[in-house]
């Protein structure tokens, strides 16, 4: 949307110029001579470098897209190789990110276990803070 704020008005002044320009004038490049209207030329030099860096953007997207076509399928392999058992077993509460056969989940779950099957259960030793008393200020 913002290149069509910024070519639109290029497109109309090179129009209005291309308009007010029609006499023709002789051109000169180097050896070649040629006539034509300075309106003409400028649109013309205009549509040569919009196709030029039209193409040159069009080689930024392809390789853009090769790229991530590229990493689609390295992730489609690494996911291949997945263990099959590790996609879809449960995980313990809070190790979510964690891998099921991960050292920190097996020792969470053992110690699970080992609190499940004691017959005392501990309960967490709960601290409640000191009452707060409102004083009165002196005099009143």
């Amino acid at each position: 949307m913002i290149r069509l704020f910024i070519t639109l008005p290029v497109i109309v002044a090179l129009i209005i110029f291309a308009a007010c320009n029609q006499a023709p004038v002789e051109l000169s490049w180097l050896q070649w001579k040629w006539t034509s209207s300075p309106g003409v030329l400028a649109l013309l030099v205009a549509a040569l470098l919009y196709a030029t860096g039209s193409a040159s953007m069009w080689v930024v997207v392809l390789r853009q897209m090769r790229r991530a076509r590229r990493a689609e399928q390295e992730v489609r392999a690494l996911r291949a190789r997945l263990p099959e058992n590790d996609t879809g077993a449960a995980r313990a509460p809070g190790l979510t990110s964690a891998p099921a056969s991960s050292p920190m989940v097996k020792a969470y779950e053992a110690e699970q276990a080992t609190a499940a099957a004691s017959p005392v259960a501990t309960e967490p030793a709960v601290v409640t803070p000191p009452a707060i008393t409102a004083e009165k200020p002196p005099g009143a």
